[in-house]
């Protein structure tokens, strides 16, 4: 697909022309490409991939709804290679880990604990239920977003919450499980203050 800088119906153009071009504005940048006619196989893989799709668009609709969440999955869609929106980037991560745990913990709150703990409230995104996911989750922090380590890789979820120990201050975090061999992000970038 070619950006248009100029003439050809780029200076605001939107839609079809006699079905042979389609101009039109994705964030921001013009274009026009050939038209299409979609096909839509509606083969049974095609089916289920849909499945997916709709119960990730659901979770973040329903469950991933705190300010601070949202406002994480924006800042880790800044920091992404190509442009996504808050909503892209956490759209992806669901369906790469709803397709095959369609019950997968999601954080939904960063919270102070009691002295240098974080809190990580965890959800089931298939119905918002108490997070209880089995397995290791890995937690990072960092006081700059471009600059997090690791601060372990073995925290189970308890009463649907992960306790992570650090030390008083504010902090970016997000959450990882590794998916067949892969660190797949649960978060994005959130920001908390432990005090």
């Amino acid at each position: 697909m070619a950006k248009l800088k100029a003439p050809l119906l780029s200076l605001g153009a939107s839609g079809q022309l006699a079905k042979t071009l389609v101009a039109s504005n994705w964030k921001g940048i013009k274009y026009m490409r050939e038209y299409v006619v979609p096909a839509n196989p509606n083969t049974v893989a095609q089916q289920a991939q849909r499945g997916v799709f709709s119960a990730a668009v659901h979770a973040w609709q329903n469950y991933l709804t705190h300010a601070t969440i949202i406002t994480g999955w924006n800042v880790a869609a800044l920091l992404a290679p190509s442009p996504l929106s808050g909503f892209n980037a956490a759209v992806s991560a669901l369906s790469l880990v709803l397709s095959p745990d369609p019950d997968a913990s999601f954080p939904t709150v960063y919270g102070d604990g009691l002295g240098d703990e974080c809190l990580i409230t965890m959800k089931n995104m298939n119905d918002g239920g108490v997070g209880d996911e089995a397995g290791d989750f890995i937690v990072r922090a960092g006081t700059d977003k471009s600059s997090m380590s690791d601060l372990g890789t073995a925290y189970n979820i308890a009463a649907g919450i992960l306790t992570v120990a650090v030390p008083a201050g504010t902090y970016y975090f997000q959450t990882f499980k590794i998916l067949d061999g892969v660190r797949v992000a649960r978060s994005g970038l959130t920001l908390a203050t432990i005090t």
